[in-house]
């Protein structure tokens, strides 16, 4: 039988995944088709550079993948050290990321600029949420759709009902409307702005999460891949 809904939980996951899709476009549009949070599509574009002996792109692309490998080592470190607060201390540290990434875009460093957003997205896998039988809130979705196609086997093979498929599909969904998000925001105010936008948003998880720690709070379940 499916587990109920925690609407706290469900809430934040909810805007967790939408601002990895917002600063995954935004990166995606920057970063010359590279990502801050797929690194399955960033590891094929460098099996290619290298195959193409493409090093200065090799180079270019080993940085994102780097610093989003950096993001998940240093979440782990910041969880293992807080205990119960952990999700508060790595979104904060989430915050001073995009808020270091703002400031970079406005020095007009170039990709450079970018490399926090991508250590911040390595983070936020450590934060997200078990909701119902459903693991959301993570900064990929490749493992969403996985998890959702084998969630709806199990509910025609009458195992379980149809609430894990549809919070998976709905985790899908938001990513791609963070991402629509985060596209129309860079073509109509800039790439400062964008991020900016991007770190207030966060900022306001982090408050929240803050505020309502208790009810947010929950194990969090083993990493899976992208």
């Amino acid at each position: 039988m499916s587990k109920p809904v925690s609407i706290r939980p469900f809430i934040f996951a909810t805007f967790a995944t939408l601002i990895a899709g917002f600063v995954d476009a935004v990166g995606y549009a920057q970063l010359g088709g590279l990502y801050v949070s797929f690194m399955s599509g960033n590891s094929t574009r460098l099996g290619i550079q290298i195959a193409g002996a493409d090093w200065a792109h090799v180079a270019f692309t080993l940085g994102v993948i780097g610093s989003f490998l950096g993001g998940a080592f240093l979440g782990a470190v910041v969880c293992d050290a807080v205990g119960d607060w952990k999700l508060v201390a790595v979104l904060s540290t989430e915050v001073a990321l995009f808020a270091l990434a703002t400031v970079l875009t406005l020095a007009g460093v170039g990709f450079l600029a970018l490399l926090p957003i991508a250590t911040a997205m390595g983070m936020q896998n450590n934060v997200h949420q078990v909701i119902a039988g459903a693991d959301i809130g993570k900064s990929f979705v490749t493992g969403a759709l996985v998890s959702c196609g084998q969630a709806l086997a199990r509910m025609m093979a009458g195992k379980e009902g149809p609430k894990e498929a549809s919070l998976y599909a709905f985790s899908w969904a938001i990513f791609v409307g963070g991402a629509a998000l985060g596209a129309v925001m860079l073509h109509w105010v800039g790439l400062s702005p964008a991020v900016g936008g991007a770190c207030l948003l966060l900022a306001a998880l982090a408050l929240t999460a803050y505020a309502f720690h208790d009810h947010l709070f929950q194990p969090f379940a083993a990493q899976g891949g992208d």
